[in-house]
């Protein structure tokens, strides 16, 4: 038997017919936003029915959040790079084009 962070028990269950693509389908989804199957089912089904909410935000998938994190980084060192330029009224153009690569990748991935 499991339990809610409440402590409530959960000891109800729910049937729902899937086809074998379909089970697959919500189980990758799942699997996709680090999720055990239970929570995302459960989370799909009660979003917007008076249902609590599991977290304070949507998840991501794990890529993209990966991808997120990675622009946040290179954010983070056009930021410095900025205040380089503002210090000394330049910056070397072979650190200026590794940067910009760096940009250019991460990007890539919210294309797909």
């Amino acid at each position: 038997m499991s339990t809610t962070r409440e402590g409530a028990p959960r000891n109800e269950r729910l049937y729902v017919r899937l086809t074998a693509d379909e089970a697959a389908h919500v189980a990758d989804l799942a699997g996709a936003r680090g999720l055990r199957l239970s929570d995302f089912v459960r989370a799909a089904v009660l979003r917007g029915r008076g249902g609590r909410a599991l977290f304070g935000r949507r998840a991501m998938a794990i890529d993209t959040a990966s991808a997120v994190r990675q622009l946040g980084a290179i954010a983070a060192d056009l930021s410095r790079l900025v205040k380089v330029v503002q210090a000394n009224g330049a910056i070397r153009q072979d650190v200026l084009d590794a940067c910009l690569a760096e940009v250019r990748a991460a990007v890539v991935t919210f294309r797909s």
